[in-house]
């Protein structure tokens, strides 16, 4: 029996970077938790015709340098084995796409079917088995970063499956639907996030607080009805930040962290049997998952024609687990979502009886939400443990201080993946829209490291925040 109707009064939504979900959750699959994960007999063959099996060695970082193709090309031949996305999607074509992406050698393309041992990433699969897990969130695009984020805010890309970076023509979004009806939100952000691009954003930056401000929220017990959280993008080894966005080759540990660092802040706060929480990551950023993508329909009847594509079917699954004292331990969820399925489960929880008629394009509109998973009618008690034995030690890389400081500078010095330069022109654009005075004399020709882009985006950001503050907000 689920919890009384309105009890959930808060979403949390943490979208992670760029991981499948067979690389980070298969291996969780056993006998008595059958998810829909990794046998280990799963296979590809290379480009010499050598059947390369998937295994559970999968290192923090450190393997995938150069980062492996998730634009809408690379994504056909991993799920077709051709760039026209014609025939069986027999999900084979993962290390040939990773060795056509310029990998230092046929060896290194192997490491795409590499996975995680679920000792080593404790934090995402501990609460994974102790609440649900849905086993078929697929990303919302066949394609990269910011068209999928594009649908968890406004449940389109408007017919792009590019990075460029502005989004100025962005549709509704879900912060504009649930303030028509009264109902707050933001974004909370570490070093940027592509929404300060959408128009109505622009001259009303409201919406956005920083990381810290979600902790004192939650601290306060003042939390928003939704809230977005985006990962820290860029080492910043001025400060001793690490990117925690897990976005290869970035440290998969940084990640564990910050997922901990949200849960701890919803489980330790008052509003803890009113939240709802999802963990899930954008999109599988080219490493492999076996299960075929389903088809599903246009969002609004908006096509990308360059390369073709109508949007009726989805992009490769992805990781996602939902948190909440209103869900029993061990909940395997084979419900089909996407990223729309935020948007769904937004309405449902904070618009009534309006929830089914008020919703921003088709894709949502038939999106499942995710809400099924609270069937407790009364909310646990208990306290999740990380701390188990063979736990800790997979936890220690990750507190070690002068590791993590020489890890945060190795990154630090590292030159801008596609999706960092990215992040920089959105930044820059942003920057633009300041006062004269105030705006940043960098440029992005300035920008060559990680280093550089956070200190771009913290001087920005910072110029942003203070007039949003200064607005009352």
């Amino acid at each position: 029996m689920p919890p009384p109707p309105g009890t959930i009064q808060h979403l949390v939504v943490l979208m992670l970077e760029n991981r499948s979900f067979d690389h980070m959750l298969g291996y969780l699959k056993s006998p008595s938790y059958a998810i829909d994960g990794l046998n280990g007999d799963e296979s590809n063959l290379d480009p010499n015709g050598v059947a390369i099996s998937v295994s559970n060695d999968a290192d923090f970082s450190g393997e995938f340098t150069p980062d492996p193709g998730h634009h809408f090309p690379d994504v056909n031949i991993q799920i077709f084995g051709n760039i026209d996305g014609q025939g069986d999607p027999a999900m084979t074509g993962f290390v040939k796409a990773y060795a056509a992406m310029g990998a230092s050698s046929v060896n290194q393309s192997h490491h795409i079917m590499k996975c995680f041992a679920p000792g080593k990433i404790p934090i995402l699969t501990t609460l994974a088995q102790q609440y649900a897990v849905c086993d078929r969130w697929f990303s919302s695009v066949p394609g990269p970063t910011l068209p999928n984020r594009s649908y968890a805010h406004s449940a389109t890309s408007i017919g792009r499956l590019d990075m460029n970076p502005i989004w100025l023509n962005q549709s509704k979004t879900i912060y504009e639907l649930l303030g028509e009806s009264n109902v707050s939100s933001k974004i909370y952000f570490h070093d940027m996030t592509m929404a300060m691009t959408f128009q109505q954003f622009l001259k009303n930056q409201t919406n956005f607080g920083t990381f810290d401000d979600f902790l004192d929220a939650c601290d306060n017990g003042k939390l928003p009805p939704y809230s977005f959280i985006e990962p820290r993008y860029n080492a910043d080894d001025t400060n001793n930040l690490a990117a925690s966005d897990q976005h290869p080759d970035h440290d998969v540990a940084e990640g564990e962290t910050l997922i901990q660092d949200v849960y701890n802040a919803v489980r330790k706060s008052k509003l803890w049997n009113n939240t709802l929480l999802l963990i899930v990551y954008d999109e599988h950023g080219g490493l492999y998952d076996h299960v075929p993508p389903p088809a599903t329909v246009n969002p609004d009847g908006k096509n990308s024609l360059d390369p073709p594509f109508d949007f009726m079917r989805l992009g490769i699954r992805v990781p996602a687990v939902v948190v909440s004292p209103w869900i029993e331990a061990g909940v395997i969820d084979h419900t089909q979502y996407d990223h729309t399925s935020i948007a769904a489960t937004a309405r449902k929880l904070f618009l009534g009886d309006q929830w089914q008629v008020k919703f921003l394009t088709a894709r949502d509109q038939i999106a499942n939400p995710f809400d099924g998973n609270l069937t407790r009618n009364t909310p646990r008690t208990d306290t999740v443990d990380f701390t188990a034995p063979h736990k800790a030690a997979a936890l220690a890389r990750a507190a070690d201080p002068a590791q993590k400081a020489d890890r945060i500078a190795q990154h630090a010095a590292l030159p801008l993946s596609d999706l960092q330069k990215t992040l920089v022109q959105q930044a820059d654009f942003v920057n633009q829209t300041l006062p004269p005075e105030q705006r940043s004399k960098t440029t992005p020709a300035d920008i060559v490291t990680e280093r550089d882009a956070s200190q771009f985006h913290a001087e920005v950001m910072d110029k942003v925040m203070s007039k949003t503050q200064g607005a009352g907000q």
